[in-house]
This record gives structure tokens, sequence and C-alpha cells, in this order.
């Protein structure tokens, strides 16, 4: 495509060309939940803050955080990060993995000594929630944070 000598000279054509190339669905993690999703786990306002590709949920007045992990990780990698992933963390022992049907293609989550860690994975892509409440996770926590999962991946 030949450009107007007149058009390059007045930047049009950046900006045509900006606009043509289709936008990033979700650029970081905080795209993908809304503050009242994330109310239920920290309490009132939470507020995301843009980490990498990540993102980490925070409010005022409360010590738990939700953490927003998008590895850059695709395909048949992410298969087999995912499945290394829970095989890790069964074999850990003090971690009490559950499978979790209905998020995403495939998921899990565990309890750990920080809260509950889950796994997601959806179009061979991965998605990772920690939900840090500050100490041993339990059911209760893991219950918690399906419906913020779900919330998650949906948007994915």
């Amino acid at each position: 495509m030949k450009i107007p000598t007149a058009l390059v000279s007045s930047g049009i054509v950046g900006l045509a060309l900006f606009v043509a190339q289709p936008l990033q669905a979700q650029s970081d993690g905080c795209g993908l939940l809304k503050p009242a999703e994330v109310t239920p786990l920290l309490g009132a306002s939470p507020v995301g803050k843009p980490v990498g590709s990540g993102c980490s949920w925070t409010a005022a007045g409360s010590t738990k955080k939700l953490i927003v992990i998008k590895p850059r990780t695709g395909g048949p990698a992410a298969e087999t990060a995912f499945a290394g992933a829970r095989n890790n963390a069964a074999r850990e022992g003090t971690a009490k993995v559950t499978d979790e049907p209905g998020i995403g293609d495939k998921a899990f989550t565990s309890l750990t000594s920080f809260g509950v860690a889950a796994m997601m994975l959806k179009g061979g892509r991965l998605l990772q929630l920690q939900y840090w409440t500050g100490a041993d996770g339990t059911a209760k926590d893991r219950d918690a944070l399906r419906p913020v999962a779900k919330a998650a991946i949906a948007a994915f």
C-alpha cells in the first residue's frame, strides 16, 4: 500500500495504522475482575494495581489480598505447565488439591500455607489466582474464591 507523503508528514498514517491493529483484550489482570467481584474476598472498596500482565488486589483495612497471574505460556506449553503445577501441588502433601469442573477448560484449587491458589486453563492459556488470607487455607476460603475464579476465567 502506497501512502501519500502528505499523510506521512502529518502523522495521520501513524494514527491510522494504530487504529487498524486489533486491540489486545485485557492487557493486565486487573481488567478480568470488577471491584464488586473481589469485595467478598477482601472487603469494601478493593483496588486493583497492575503488576506486569497480572494484578494485585487489596482493600484498605484488610490484611488479605488477591493476586492475578497471567503467565505468557500458551498452547501445548500451557497444558504441560498446568499438569506440572497440578502434580507439584498434589505432591507437596500439605496442599489439599481439588479439581474444579466448570471453571475454564480445566482447573484446580489448592489449600496452601498462604491461603488458596487456583490454576485455570482456558483456550490453551493459563490463569492463576492466589488468595492470600494470612493463614493456612481452609475449605471456606476455597468456597469464597470459586465465584471469583469463575468470573475471572469467563473474562479471560
